[in-house]
């Protein structure tokens, strides 16, 4: 495979970081764009940024540089996204909705925005966006807020392939489901048995998936042979979802 240089959004834990280490062992260069990025290891082994993928200004500034000092950006994982409560809709705030599509939503375009001229300049890209079963059907950690910028992910996933397959760039979607990462594994373990059991229940193949699962995923749509899958949603949360 050529090597390509590999942009993933929160990648310094969860997904995103086992995306970073499955791209890296592929050839790649791999940087790392997250708010915080504390652990020493992984700034020897990546190339890390810290930067709030919120702001325009800070994202623009950040893939400028990266244009120069590593040239075209042809991966672009947007794994930034986390459900930020679990309210009922009736006590949702605005503040809350804003927040929710900015960390899910606002990301994915100020992040895809900046690297499309490049990958068009270059005929060929990698675009991978992060939904979640929740855009599928529903979620049983977070509230309406956070289902709606899922489902709202897929949309702009998919606008996104209809503008620009014919430049050689692939944007598709993975949807995962109930995932084992450090921040969902904490609120895991606060739940009693009744509701683990319950959540249990509702995944056919009977358990959570690892972060490196979701990663194989992930890094299958941005390889050289995934150039014929655009504009698709996989969906990879153990049969939690089936349908079109």
């Amino acid at each position: 495979m050529k090597e390509r240089v590999a942009v993933i959004t929160g990648g310094a834990r969860g997904i995103g970081r086992a995306v970073a280490e499955e791209l890296k062992s592929k050839g790649h260069k791999v940087i790392i764009l997250d708010k915080e990025i504390s652990d020493q290891i992984l700034r020897e082994k990546f190339i890390c940024y810290e930067v709030n993928v919120m702001d325009s200004n800070q994202v623009k500034e950040v893939f400028e540089l990266i244009n120069r000092e590593y040239g075209v950006v042809g991966i672009l994982v947007n794994t930034i996204g986390a459900t930020l409560h679990s309210k009922a809709i009736e006590d949702i705030e605005d503040a809350d909705w804003k927040n929710t599509f900015d960390l899910n939503v606002l990301t994915a375009f100020y992040c895809t925005r900046a690297v499309v001229a490049g990958m068009k300049q270059a005929k060929w890209g990698r675009i991978v966006n992060i939904s979640a079963v929740a855009g599928r059907t529903y979620t049983f950690f977070g509230g309406v807020d956070f289902t709606a910028a899922k489902a709202a992910v897929i949309g702009f996933t998919r606008q996104c392939a209809f503008e620009l397959a014919k430049y050689g760039i692939t944007v598709n979607a993975v949807a995962p489901g109930l995932t084992m990462t450090e921040r969902v594994e904490k609120m895991w373990n606060d739940y009693d048995d009744e509701k683990k059991n319950l959540i249990l229940k509702n995944i056919p193949v009977g358990r959570p998936s690892t972060v490196r699962e979701q990663a194989m995923t992930i890094c299958f749509l941005c390889c050289e042979e995934a150039s014929y899958i655009c504009g698709e949603v996989l969906d990879s949360n153990g049969a939690m979802f089936v349908g079109a």
